[in-house]
């Protein structure tokens, strides 16, 4: 029975990091910049045929903006991007 334990305690440990850092990307999950601006709350995720996200869709100064999936990664409560308030403005 000890070994059984000791194999699950091993396999846990075994698990890949990269997983467990994926972000989570959901619609109305709140996204800011890595400066600390709040942009909004996700409204619509794109994904591709495989159904991995590729960008998602944030009202953002009242119009539609498209953030690249691969510029997210988690935050304290919700996700950061890694885009500045500017570049926001530039989309």
């Amino acid at each position: 029975m000890k070994y059984i334990f000791a194999l699950a305690a091993a396999l846990s440990l075994s698990s890949p990091v990269a997983a467990q850092d994926a972000p989570v990307i959901k619609a109305r999950t709140m996204v800011k910049t890595a400066d600390g601006v709040r942009v909004g709350f996700i409204d619509r995720v794109n994904a591709n045929a495989e159904g991995a996200p590729t960008s998602v869709q944030i009202i953002y100064k009242g119009r539609f903006v498209s953030i690249p999936a691969a510029t997210l990664s988690n935050g304290e409560k919700g996700l950061v991007t890694s885009l500045t308030a500017a570049d926001l403005n530039k989309l």
